[in-house]
């Protein structure tokens, strides 16, 4: 309890992470409890598109008189999922390489250096757009495979330098003499000194899953939902023409917004993620606090002892 409190007192003293996981937080349970209250109705309406927001339709209708809100809603889901699910195998595979080659060395360190260099300096979007192409995405795990298979490589080259200062530490070479394997090394005594960077590595590479996934979709290169917020900006430009049509406005407006809204609590929320998670920034943390005097004297605790390994 002591761990997630501290958590919460530092999110909620930095502001901008704060309001990006208040924002995020209202995603995930529409994503999650939404289409479970809300129903979905897709049929056709041409009496009452191109409604404006309302009491009955929240977000106004669209060209064939859907409910925008509830599209927004069911949307909400496959959206996260998959940038999520993207955003979880590029950590692993980043994760896996980078540790792979810092704590290696030798011939391995070497291809899997070679490796990131080149996948670094080659514009990924379009080698995922050719990778669609060559290998038809026919559900939303193989998309997310796509888009992680070409963007794990900032995530290793930062492991692997964590993990060439980190096996040198004390802890790491006592560990090593007492003979211990290097699974135990990597998982036990590295992992949670990268922890918090992870962490937030896994919340930024949702948000960029998200944008190119919606890309992907755009250019037809994904499995079709008809709810997805790209599909309905697709939609919005080709069917409403909204960007010539002023009463189909909302039909732009709508999921844009919420894009912005979900990739901008996202941004936030990783802002002050590895702050709240690394015990030495929260350390830091506190100690500035009590010095400026920015906490009350009854919250001037110490939100956690720091690894002095």
């Amino acid at each position: 309890m002591g761990v997630i409190k501290s958590f919460f007192r530092v999110m909620y003293n930095n502001k901008q992470a704060f309001t990006g996981m208040i924002i995020l937080a209202f995603f995930l349970i529409m994503a999650v409890i939404g289409p479970l209250v809300i129903p979905l109705d897709m049929g056709t309406d041409f009496l009452n598109r191109y409604q404006w927001p309302s009491f009955h339709h929240l977000l106004g209708t669209d060209y064939v008189g859907n409910d925008l809100f509830q599209q927004i809603v069911y949307g909400s889901r496959s959206v996260l999922f998959i940038g999520l699910l993207a955003s979880f195998f590029t950590v692993i595979l980043g994760f896996a390489l980078g540790a792979l080659a810092g704590f290696a060395g030798g011939f391995t360190d070497k291809i899997i250096s070679m490796l990131i260099q080149i996948l670094i300096s080659i514009p990924v979007f379009p080698i995922q757009l050719i990778i669609a192409v060559v290998f038809p995405v026919r559900n939303v795990i193989m998309l997310a495979i796509v888009l992680a298979v070409l963007s794990w490589a900032w995530l290793a080259r930062n492991v692997r330098a964590s993990i060439l200062s980190l096996k040198q530490r004390e802890f790491v070479l006592v560990c090593r003499i007492m003979g211990l394997p290097k699974y135990h090394i990597i998982f036990k005594e590295i992992l949670p000194n990268v922890t918090s960077y992870l962490a937030s590595t896994f919340v930024l590479n949702t948000n960029s899953a998200i944008a190119a996934s919606v890309g992907l979709m755009l250019l037809g290169m994904a499995p079709y939902d008809a709810t997805h917020w790209s599909i309905m900006l697709s939609n919005a430009s080709t069917q409403a023409n909204s960007g010539m049509n002023t009463a189909g406005i909302f039909n732009m407006m709508v999921p844009t917004a919420a894009f912005i809204l979900l990739q901008m609590s996202l941004i936030f929320f990783a802002n002050g993620l590895d702050e709240a998670l690394n015990p030495r920034l929260r350390a830091t943390y506190k100690t500035g606090n009590k010095k400026s005097g920015k906490l009350p004297p009854w919250k001037r605790k110490e939100y956690c002892h720091a690894d002095t390994r």
